[in-house]
């Protein structure tokens, strides 16, 4: 769709810019929508990129209203779990300059993705319903990990591929 770019470009301002928290979390949200890369059309790499540099200051926040306090794990869960998904698709995403960000912000990743597997555990020591969830987790991580060493494979940086792998034989689905 010709508005669709316009559409992604609002919803990565309001992420990325908007005071109120509970905006920032539907933006996040409507940008986990799109069920390919093809459905972002040449917006993708600009989503992703967008993403993983909100990611990388999300604990830089500022928090003007104290009515934000309680959204604020609200949106750590959802930035995590819209990340996940587009990187999910980025194999399958023929944007040579994205799989080039993608292999230098490979240490920031390798990092974030330590951090969400460690999280596992806290997860997966919860009731019966917390491990559905805790699958559902590792599911998402794994399929994000697994398109990201497809992508390092196409650029042939072994190093980082071999990292990533460790990481995802750490996770247990």
């Amino acid at each position: 769709m010709d508005w669709a770019p316009s559409v992604f470009s609002v919803l990565l301002l309001l992420l990325r810019d908007s005071s109120n928290f509970k905006i920032r979390i539907q933006a996040a949200a409507a940008l986990a929508v799109p069920a390919s890369a093809f459905d972002y059309g040449n917006s993708f790499s600009d989503v992703v990129q967008g993403l993983e540099h909100i990611l990388e200051n999300l604990g830089s926040d500022q928090i003007s209203a104290p009515s934000n306090f309680k959204y604020r794990v609200a949106l750590e869960k959802q930035v995590t779990a819209t990340m996940l998904h587009v990187l999910s698709l980025a194999s399958s995403a023929d944007h040579q300059p994205l799989k080039d960000f993608l292999v230098k912000k490979a240490p920031f990743l390798e990092e974030w993705f330590k951090g969400l597997c460690s999280s596992l555990g806290e997860t997966s020591s919860q009731s019966e319903a917390g491990s559905s969830i805790g699958d559902q987790k590792k599911l998402m991580i794994s399929m994000a990990i697994q398109s990201l060493i497809e992508v390092y494979e196409s650029r042939n940086h072994q190093p980082i591929v071999q990292k990533f792998k460790k990481l995802s034989n750490s996770i247990q689905l």
